[in-house]
């Protein structure tokens, strides 16, 4: 049994085909067949339900993936170990990132560490926080730069916050809040909202203040990118809430800012996974410390 055995295996798992399995992996379908049907002849159990649609795993199959995936991540991590001692700083770097980070100038930081580590090759990766989570805990990815879930996370992973942003209230300018420089939530109980996706961390946060404000928000329109839902509120389709840092990022006529009486709070920081031996995660973790310190 091999490392390489091991990824086509985890290939198939992804993809449940064995040709585009073939094709992540840059090799020939026949001998990445060949190979798992030699690896269930020696461990004398099957590990793919195969079909004219494509390939499942068994009992077993999930098993072996379980454990695979912990095996090849010890291994690369073990590699790039070494490769700190050596003085080569060589390996790559699977980076989870979110869409809305400028309040730690991840830009910045990214091409700092780059700038440090040179020879490091980083492979970004970009999701919501909760589907980054999930890739951490399946060792799909080594960190991430997420915001804090207020539900929590895993006991498994570890989390150092590198900053925080508050939400503000985006109104078209002829809303008769519009003149206003601030506003309580309490007084958007019969307004319509555009609220981020459900599973966002951002949804989550906004939903829970307002709940507390005493209201259940009155959603007509869910969209998971904050340029689309600033053109919808320009548009007049109704109001929404967004990191002070969007509106610094962009700014749409026909759009006001205001702030709230209450604070919603989102915290972004790096995660990574607690039995992560990797001298490459450590130093990601420091550096971005250092950085959103200085």
């Amino acid at each position: 049994m091999d490392l390489y055995t091991m990824r086509y295996v985890l290939a198939v798992a992804e993809h449940e085909n064995f040709s585009l399995a073939a094709q992540a992996c840059h090799v020939g379908q026949p001998a990445l067949s060949q190979q798992i049907s030699k690896l269930e002849k020696e461990l004398g159990v099957a590990l793919f339900y195969r079909n004219s649609r494509g390939a499942t795993l068994t009992e077993a199959g999930r098993e072996f993936v379980h454990r695979a995936q912990e095996i090849i991540q010890r291994s690369e991590a073990l590699e790039s170990e070494m490769s700190f001692y050596a003085g080569l700083r060589r390996g790559t770097l699977n980076l989870g990132i979110i869409t809305s980070l400028q309040c730690i100038d991840f830009g910045g930081l990214l091409s700092a560490f780059c700038g440090s580590y040179p020879d490091i090759s980083v492979n970004i990766v970009q999701g919501g926080t909760h589907n980054l989570v999930q890739q951490l805990v399946d060792r799909k990815i080594d960190a991430a730069f997420l915001n804090r879930p207020p539900s929590g996370l895993p006991g498994s992973v570890e989390f150092a916050k590198l900053g925080e942003d508050t939400y503000h209230l985006a109104v078209p300018d002829n809303h008769p809040l519009a003149k206003r420089d601030r506003v309580s939530l309490a007084e958007l109980k019969d307004e319509h909202f555009i609220f981020h996706q459900t599973g966002q961390v951002a949804s989550e946060l906004c939903l829970r203040a307002c709940r507390e404000a005493g209201f259940e928000p009155n959603i007509v329109c869910r969209s998971g990118s904050p340029t689309t839902g600033l053109y919808m509120v320009q548009g007049g389709l109704g109001i929404a809430l967004f990191p002070a840092e969007e509106f610094q990022a962009r700014t749409l006529d026909g759009v006001v800012e205001l702030q709230l009486e209450e604070t919603i709070r989102k915290e972004v920081g790096v995660a990574w996974r607690k039995d992560a031996a990797s001298s490459l995660v450590d130093a990601t973790v420091q550096f971005s410390r250092e950085w959103c310190d200085g």
